[in-house]
């Protein structure tokens, strides 16, 4: 090829020199863009297969038949003035053999255009680009577009790819022939900031499983890997005391805590806290800290707090089957204090007591439990006259029962309906109102506590 090209971009200057500008052009079209075009492709096809390719427009058309056909994406995004869709866009759809439904085209004037307009043109489609392979180009286009495309492109992760070739000054032309593609480095990527970011808010969205697989990866790729190093950690403690192994949560956590020294950095104060709480947690093989007032408490309180994170990302109906695990937890402890197990309760002397109260409740008698649930906890509570419920009547016992039975009749439980939001709302707020008076009465601190069970946010 290279002979013949030779002697047509000599052919080709000389009228461009000349100013024989529409000679000039139609040598091209019809002699040498053929010749450029096949060694091209030859030598920049591309191993992706882009579902998309962005392209900022100039005033022109051949570097983006060239993209296009070397590329070959399925569809392609034009943004352009109101002239290139005119003059050029039916020319660059016809040389490459788009069909209508694989382009779409936005317009922009340059008169006062900014970044962020170009930014807002791109965001409007990002629908169709989310979790797709993208390619942008940068190649032409007013520059204010070229810089304002790049930088979208950088920040959601799109590749970058422009068009080289030899410049010639003298006729502000490139040199048809030497045109090559090259693929640009996403510097959030190389940086690893793009992964890092998602990380974060994964982590701080309480997906510590999605944020601890991304941690492993940018772990590799920075030059300085400390801070990383430090919130993997902190994403795989989470990670497993969210599945209630504390011991293997303590000891990541405790690593996170002496990498931060070792590295001189300072130690949050909350972590410390996350550790304390912890290590209480872990002592459940203990008789002696099992039976612990301080022990149950942290049990109830964790508990508690996980749910809370539950809530936190929409997810209510788990949250709500923790929350009613929490109100049993309470009545067992509660019970536990009058010699009461509720697995296999020694309750005969309240049996009158009993039917009574349940009669008045519910409108009709029934047995003494085996095992006793959540509801026959709080009653047998009522009738032992218990701190928890006290100054409690009938009808707030009633009232109590109506909040717990909207989680009984979702599908959770028994029934076909999700709770929601509001049930959740009612069942945390008695929650909440328990845990506290178990803390005033054995003089601990609820915010301390539930600070305590609370995960680190980065």
């Amino acid at each position: 090829m290279a002979e013949p090209l030779e002697k047509l971009r000599e052919e080709w200057l000389d009228l461009v020199k000349k100013a024989s500008i529409e000679k000039a052009e139609e040598m091209y079209w019809k002699s040498i863009f053929p010749l450029v075009e096949d060694n091209f492709i030859k030598i920049s096809k591309s191993k992706e297969q882009y579902e998309w390719l962005v392209l900022p427009c100039g005033l022109e058309s051949s570097y983006y038949i060239l993209l296009i056909n070397a590329i070959k994406p399925k569809n392609v995004y034009f943004i352009g003035t109101k002239e290139f869709k005119e003059n050029f866009l039916n020319f660059i759809v016809e040389k490459t053999g788009l069909k209508p439904s694989q382009y779409i085209i936005d317009t922009v004037s340059y008169e006062g255009l900014e970044i962020a307009d170009v930014y807002q043109k791109i965001r409007s489609h990002l629908s169709s680009f989310i979790d797709k392979k993208v390619l942008m180009d940068l190649t032409r286009g007013k520059r204010i577009m070229s810089v304002g495309a790049g930088i979208v492109g950088a920040f959601f992760g799109f590749d970058l790819v422009y068009i080289d070739e030899e410049w010639l000054d003298d006729i502000k032309r490139g040199m048809p022939g030497t045109e090559r593609l090259v693929m640009v480095k996403n510097p959030f990527d190389v940086f690893g900031d793009l992964e890092l970011k998602e990380a974060r808010d994964f982590f701080n969205h309480n997906n510590h499983g999605a944020a601890l697989s991304l941690y492993k990866r940018i772990h590799q790729k920075i030059d300085d890997p400390r801070n990383v190093e430090i919130e993997e950690l902190l994403a795989e403690s989470y990670l497993h005391w969210n599945s209630f192994n504390f011991k293997a949560a303590l000891i990541k956590l405790e690593s996170a805590r002496d990498k931060l020294g070792q590295y001189r950095m300072k130690v949050n104060p909350h972590l410390i806290a996350n550790i304390q709480a912890l290590q209480i947690l872990i002592s459940q093989n203990d008789t002696e800290s099992k039976n612990s007032e301080q022990f149950n408490l942290h049990v109830i309180i964790d508990l508690y707090s996980n749910a809370l994170r539950k809530a936190e990302v929409g997810l209510f109906e788990d949250s709500i089957s923790r929350l009613y695990r929490v109100l049993e937890l309470i009545s067992q402890y509660r019970l536990a204090a009058y010699g009461i197990v509720t697995s296999s309760p020694e309750i005969k002397k309240y049996e009158l007591a009993y039917k009574a109260l349940v009669k008045e409740i519910y409108g009709f008698e029934k047995e003494l439990p085996a095992e006793i649930g959540l509801k026959d906890g709080y009653i047998l509570l009522f009738l032992l006259q218990d701190y928890l419920i006290e100054g409690y009547s009938v009808g707030d016992l009633k009232k109590m029962f109506g909040v717990i039975r909207a989680r009984d009749m979702s599908i959770i439980a028994h029934g076909l309906q999700l709770a929601g939001e509001k049930v959740f709302s009612n069942i945390n707020q008695l929650a909440k109102t328990f845990i506290k008076q178990l803390c005033d009465k054995t003089g601990k601190d609820f915010g301390n506590m539930l600070h305590q069970h609370t995960f680190v946010k980065l």
